[in-house]
């Protein structure tokens, strides 16, 4: 189960939401697509993804920006995954051989291994993470991830 770079850039959106979360500042396209080091149309439809999916939302007007819909702790990694690549994507073509269906089997167990864990780590833990990976390297104030 590799992520698409649409999930990755829009879990990088995320974190810096979450690490912003409660400062009650909205954060800019441009602004996330920089702190990101996300192509800036790319992070414009990945908010669009973002926000019809019901993880952020979107404030209009001079002061406008984007901020997390809910709290990040109430935000699970597998959601996200699954919204943002439609649920797996198609299943990979698999041949009717002896090998084929044992590969296609062991495919299969680690998708769900690797579900489960999504599933257990909220948005909250990983910005958590991050801004201890952040800390340890002396950049408190930087988000560019």
């Amino acid at each position: 189960m590799a992520a698409t770079r649409t999930t990755e850039y829009a879990v990088r959106a995320l974190v810096i939401l979450a690490l912003e979360g409660g400062s009650g500042q909205v954060k800019h396209a441009a602004a996330l697509a920089q702190m990101s080091g996300t192509p800036a149309k790319f992070m414009e439809q990945v908010l669009r993804l973002l926000r019809k999916g019901g993880f952020i939302v979107s404030r209009r007007g001079a002061g406008g920006g984007y901020e997390l819909a809910r709290a990040a702790d109430k935000i699970r990694m597998g959601e996200i995954v699954a919204w943002v690549d439609g649920q797996g994507g198609s299943p990979s073509e698999k041949r009717g051989d002896a090998v084929g269906e044992v590969w296609g089997n062991l495919q299969k167990d680690a998708e769900q291994a690797a579900w489960k864990v999504l599933q257990a780590e909220s948005l909250a833990r990983l910005a958590e993470r991050v801004q201890a990976k952040l800390a340890a390297k002396g950049k408190l104030n930087e988000y560019q991830i």
